[in-house]
């Protein structure tokens, strides 16, 4: 067996012929599918020298490289902070880059744990039950249930549409006016969340609406700033707002539109915005989460952007009410609420 840190060297077996990758880790390697898939997406993986998509088929007498986590501690922790404490919940905010959660197979920080030590220091010691999962590119508050109780009774409410997620979020295109993504979204074992032609209920839609849109050279030198391809003509940074979000709902419904997050090469691949191979980079961030027992707003510093604070602020406040849900969402959520999580 490999010593920590080095490159662990297996070949493919008979019994692996044909397989997919991520299914043949399992066994070649006692990975759990999470752990595998996340180790491929990361690149940590390698096929006969080369990397490889998880769907890749194998073939006896494959040689297989898993190549050292590199993701033990790089900082990312450094950007996690304790946004505001409201009854019985609390907010933190996530930086870009981290995950939310401890991964299988990995030793890479995350907020989770980051966010329990804060809350330690503070001699505090009662207990967080994490509310949310944002993906590792997507930063912005991350909200945490004081007590089981409090994390039912969140569960309860967001069914019924009556907690309202506002997202920030840098969009390839030109949005001219406020729309609506209405289609369902198939997240079932996907690593890529389909849109199916049919309608969702009301609290699975997501809404986008313009704040500023970018063009030309301006929008060229705000991708460049943060690290982005500068394929885009023009860029809009858009508000999207959700109640009850399945898996990469915003990423999945912005491209079904023709408006993918700029970057995001899984939802929207260009050849300058390839498939990912490595850690995704993309603009989202939650800014803005209000509902019944608080609300916590959190802008991001993202580079070059002109960012008129005050609008944004005030946009988010207003739009984010928990009391701006519709009559007809509210009839439906009554009805039939939304159970399955995200």
């Amino acid at each position: 067996m490999s010593e920590p840190g080095q490159v662990r060297h297996v070949i493919v077996e008979a019994a692996q012929h044909g397989q997919r990758l991520d299914r043949g880790l399992m066994a070649l390697c006692g990975l759990s599918l999470r752990a595998a898939r996340r180790r491929i997406d990361g690149g940590g993986i390698r096929v006969d020298g080369r990397t490889a998509a998880a769907a890749q088929r194998l073939r006896a007498g494959q040689h297989l490289e898993l190549l050292p986590d590199q993701q033990s501690d790089d900082g990312l922790t450094d950007g996690v902070r304790l946004l505001a404490r409201q009854g019985d919940y609390v907010a933190f905010v996530k930086p870009a880059g981290l995950h939310s959660s401890p991964l299988a197979g990995h030793a890479a920080p995350n907020l989770e744990e980051a966010a329990r030590a804060l809350w330690k220091e503070d001699a505090r010691d009662i207990p967080l039950h994490f509310l949310q999962r944002l993906d590792q590119a997507t930063s912005g508050i991350v909200c945490a249930a004081l007590s089981e109780e409090a994390e039912r009774r969140f569960r309860n409410e967001e069914a019924c549409g009556r907690w309202t997620k506002s997202y920030l979020a840098l969009l390839h295109g030109e949005l001219r006016a406020p729309r609506t993504a209405d289609r369902v979204l198939d997240v079932d074992s996907r690593r890529v969340s389909r849109v199916l032609d049919k309608t969702a209920p009301p609290l699975r839609h997501t809404r986008f609406f313009p704040l500023h849109v970018l063009r030309g050279q301006e929008a060229a030198a705000v991708l460049a700033a943060n690290g982005l391809p500068a394929s885009a003509t023009a860029v809009t940074l858009a508000a999207c707002v959700i109640r009850c979000g399945a898996r990469h709902q915003i990423r999945a419904h912005a491209a079904s539109l023709g408006l993918p997050l700029c970057g995001d090469g899984r939802y929207a691949p260009t050849r300058e915005s390839a498939a990912p191979s490595g850690p995704e980079r993309f603009l989202l961030h939650h800014a803005c989460l209000a509902g019944p027992c608080g609300q916590w707003l959190c802008l991001p510093s993202w580079e070059h952007l002109p960012f008129l604070e005050n609008h944004f602020r005030k946009w988010l406040e207003t739009h984010s009410r928990s009391d701006t849900i519709s009559p007809t969402e509210k009839a439906v959520a009554a009805r039939a609420p939304v159970r399955e999580r995200a």
